[in-house]
Parts: C-alpha cells; sequence; structure tokens
C-alpha cells in the first residue's frame, strides 16, 4: 500500500523521486484485527497512523463507562491520540480498530528525523494540524449550534463515505447520540424526502 501513501502526501506537497523513497524507506506496515488497539489510555502514543485500509475510532470512557468517539477514520485518513503523540506522554484515549486495519505508521523519533531530510514533509503535518483544528472547531460548534438531525445532516454532508462505511453505533457515539436516536433520525429524514 505504500503507493497510496505518497499519492495522499503528494495531493498536499511536492516530492522528489529521492524523498518518497526516504519516506517509504521509514514507514513501518502495521496490521491490526477487528477490535484491536493502536492505542490505549495510559500509554504514550509512539506513532502516528496513515490508514491504508480499513477503518477505526478515537475514543475515551467517562467514569460511568460510557465510550465517547472524538474521531473517526477510514482509508486515507491520519488515526491516533495526537495530542499524545505530539506530546509524547501518556494519552486518555483508546484507538481501536473496527476493521481489519492496515497503516502506514511513522515513530514520533523517525518522523522528527523525516522533517530534516524531507522539509516538506513537516509543511504537510503542519496542513493537517491546521485542518484537523478547524475541523475541530466546526464540529464544537455545530454541537453548540444544531439539533441532533442538523448535526447527522453535516456529518453525512462533510463524510458521505464514513455515513456508507461505519456502523450506526459508531456514528451516533460520534455525533453524541444513541444509535436508537439516530435510527429515528435517519428514519424521519427518508419520510421527509419522499415527501418532496
Amino acid at each position: 500500500m505504500p503507493d497510496l501513501l505518497i499519492n495522499h502526501l503528494k495531493k498536499h506537497i511536492q516530492l522528489t523521486e529521492a524523498e518518497e523513497q526516504v519516506i517509504l524507506s521509514a514507514q513501518v506496515t502495521r496490521k491490526f484485527k477487528r477490535g484491536d488497539f493502536l492505542t490505549k489510555e495510559g500509554e504514550i502514543n509512539r506513532y502516528t497512523n496513515f490508514i491504508s485500509s480499513g477503518a477505526a475510532k478515537v475514543y475515551y470512557i467517562d467514569q460511568a463507562g460510557q465510550e465517547h468517539i472524538i474521531q473517526l477514520g477510514i482509508k486515507e485518513w491520519w488515526i491516533g491520540d495526537f495530542s499524545s503523540f505530539i506530546t509524547q506522554t501518556k494519552g486518555i484515549l483508546y484507538t481501536e480498530a473496527l476493521s481489519a486495519t492496515e497503516t502506514a505508521s511513522f515513530s514520533y523519533e523517525v518522523l522528527q528525523e523525516l522533517y530534516f531530510q524531507v522539509p516538506a514533509l513537516e509543511r504537510f503535518f503542519r496542513l493537517l494540524t491546521q485542518n484537523a483544528y478547524a475541523a475541530f472547531h466546526k464540529r464544537v460548534l455545530e454541537s453548540l449550534s444544531m439539533d441532533a438531525e442538523q448535526r447527522y445532516l453535516a456529518f453525512r454532508e462533510s463524510y458521505p463515505e464514513m455515513d456508507r462505511q461505519l456502523s450506526q453505533k459508531d456514528i451516533a457515539s460520534y455525533l453524541g447520540m444513541s444509535a436508537e436516536f439516530l435510527s429515528k433520525i435517519k428514519k424521519r429524514i427518508v419520510i421527509k424526502q419522499r415527501g418532496h
């Protein structure tokens, strides 16, 4: 799957063939079965992970044992406990494979070295972080200003592939509602669309 990673990077930055080879030789292919953890609460997240195939979720568990999904990721998404990775301190999040998942991963130490060898890569990760921050802001504002149906419609419009590929339970958790409530919303949307 290495070409997938390079093609993804080249949508955002320019790379020479030599730089491509440096990146490919530095990445580690990791494979996970459904339910395997890429990171766990209390661990330092050592890798940043590009999903070559499969899907994963990042979540925390509150004191009542309730799961709250922070991020969902499918093919060509980056996934992991970013805060733990960036600071190299113990994380509070879990990253779990939702299906058989393969990642192209870079350890923290290797990535720091790559920034010197391939300066454009540092620009890529700056853009990635900026986009993630903007998406986070958008999500917070949506959760403050939109009702449940509006939040789901905004999610479906922004991430149609995720809406098709991921379970209703995981999407509902990401949107801060129960799967049953999301099911009712979807039925209501279908009825409205038939009415037009």
